[in-house]
């Protein structure tokens, strides 16, 4: 049986192309690695280091909308309780294991 070699891929992100997804908990393990002051939360400043280190073109912006989508008590960090939101929105925009 041969497999075509005509791979359609525009429905892709260009990211996982060629790529394995994150799971949950490596996805985890990589934010709060980033928690540079041991505080267990995530500024935005260690927002941004981490969307740079996981390969984010503008991992300011993406900092910027990740604590706007959820941060859900207004403090402006990430805390345990939202990690698990931020893990959701990180595997929707395809973040995946180069």
């Amino acid at each position: 049986m041969k497999l075509s070699s005509n791979i359609h891929t525009k429905n892709i992100p260009a990211r996982t192309v060629n790529c394995l997804p994150y799971e949950e908990a490596q996805l985890k393990g990589m934010f709060m690695r980033f928690d540079e002051n041991g505080d267990g939360r995530l500024s935005k400043e260690e927002l941004r280091k981490a969307f740079k280190g996981l390969g984010s073109h503008v991992p300011g912006l993406q900092a910027f909308f990740a604590l706007f989508c959820t941060d859900r008590n207004g403090d402006g960090t990430i805390n345990d309780d939202e990690l698990d939101i931020l893990v959701k929105y990180a595997l929707k925009f395809g973040y995946s294991i180069k």
